[in-house]
């Protein structure tokens, strides 16, 4: 089972564990383990498959985490049924439950609740820990608007920096209810207004019209999406959402957005960014990535990931 490149791979993340407890542990191709996926949340873990020959693996999968992570709880997510036209598609099955499937973890000195079986994701992207550090770095005094906020981390992180204020915008409930949770979790103090159900392409165009502008806007879209009889393909709509999104921006503003659609280099996004920006002034554009826990993600579809970080 290649336990040695297992063991080589966690130790080559021990240097993270200083700053959180929530980390990859083995990210496929980038450490000989092509098709495997090994995420830790405390003690809490996700193994997601994308290569068949893994599947008969599963057992063995189980004791290592067991023994060698002193695992409490462990999901298996067989990914191998994903395609282009279903890229979300799995199936699941828990392998260890010595505890419930939800936790709390920590990153950078903030709380985050996490359910490894809720649905495909578990509330925390793990592969956006350095966006979330370097992106918050410039909240401090602005106002932010954090578009397509999942459980608003990048909310949670921007608030703890000090921003001016701060307005999530998702179209699901849940996810804006476990927002409100990570907020509690870190002792901030909110209002109703700080957690908008919305289209957030929708929202950014009725921001504009009304004069309203921000400091810093926030941009993670899905790759695909369905909602309200609609559709959000990334490939199609992004141009669109970061136009509106710069039309938005205070001048001297910054712009964050990523996608994690493999079809789009970060050179395509760059393109889309001067595109949108008409005749605004690009003042610099800074390309971001991911923490060494993901590494080789570049040659791997299943933790791609293109982000710039925009000054207009």
């Amino acid at each position: 089972m290649h336990i040695d490149l297992l063991e080589a791979a966690i130790r080559k993340r021990r240097s993270l564990k200083c700053r959180t407890n929530a980390l990859r542990l083995v990210n496929g191709l980038g450490d000989g383990l092509k098709g495997l996926v090994l995420d830790q949340y405390d003690r809490h873990f996700v193994v997601q498959i994308f290569d068949k020959r893994w599947l008969k693996e599963k057992e063995a999968l189980a004791g290592f985490v067991r023994a060698r992570c002193d695992g409490r709880y462990l999901i298996m997510k067989d990914r191998t049924l994903s395609s282009s036209s279903r890229p979300d598609a799995f199936t699941a099955d828990v392998w260890i439950e010595d505890d419930s499937s939800q936790t709390v973890v920590q990153e950078n000195g903030l709380k985050f609740g996490v359910d490894l079986n809720d649905t495909l994701n578990s509330g925390l992207f793990l592969d956006m820990r350095h966006n979330r550090k370097v992106v918050s770095g410039l909240a401090k005094g602005r106002k932010v608007l954090n578009c397509f906020a999942y459980t608003c981390s990048f909310g949670v992180y921007c608030r703890a920096a000090g921003a001016l204020s701060v307005v999530n915008v998702d179209i699901s409930r849940k996810n804006l209810s476990r927002g409100r949770r990570n907020y509690e979790l870190n002792q901030l103090v909110f209002s109703r207004d700080e957690f908008i159900r919305a289209d957030a392409v929708r929202y950014l165009e009725r921001a504009f019209a009304k004069n309203n502008r921000f400091g810093l806007i926030i941009l993670d879209p899905p790759s695909f999406a369905r909602y309200e009889n609609k559709i959000f393909s990334v490939n199609k709509d992004l141009p669109r959402l970061i136009s509106s999104a710069i039309k938005a921006l205070d001048h001297g503003g910054f712009l964050f957005v990523s996608t994690n659609y493999s079809g789009i280099t970060l050179d395509d996004l760059e393109g889309m960014v001067s595109s949108a920006a008409g005749e605004r002034r690009i003042q610099r554009v800074e390309r971001l990535g991911q923490d060494t826990d993901f590494t080789g993600s570049a040659l791997m579809r299943e933790s791609y990931l293109a982000a710039l970080l925009v000054k207009v």
